[in-house]
């Protein structure tokens, strides 16, 4: 739950959207890098993420119905931001990666 705080801001600062904290959902998961979709992560990025990797997942779905989600990836041990991927109704927006 780290990261909705960062969720609502970027939402805000992003997409010019403002998001009730409250109606945010999360959870974290556990993958190894063939478990992964394309989509969410392409593989000229997956191959600088450790493997298997901690990804946390925060969606919204606004006033129209359209679904927000953003993709955390972190450092298991240090929980060091890795990654960001932002999807609006299962369509990439941005990727941010923070490793070399």
């Amino acid at each position: 739950m780290r990261y909705i705080d960062r969720f609502v801001w970027r939402m805000k600062k992003t997409f010019n959207m403002t998001v009730p904290r409250e109606e945010v959902s999360y959870e974290e998961y556990d993958f190894y890098h063939e478990e992964l979709d394309e989509l969410l992560i392409p593989a000229e990025h997956l191959e600088k993420l450790p493997n298997p990797l901690v990804l946390e997942t925060l969606s919204y779905i606004d006033e129209q119905g359209y679904e927000w989600i953003a993709g955390m990836v972190e450092e298991e041990e240090t929980r060091r931001l890795l990654y960001e991927v932002w999807i609006k109704n299962g369509e990439p927006l941005a990727y941010d990666i923070y490793v070399e």
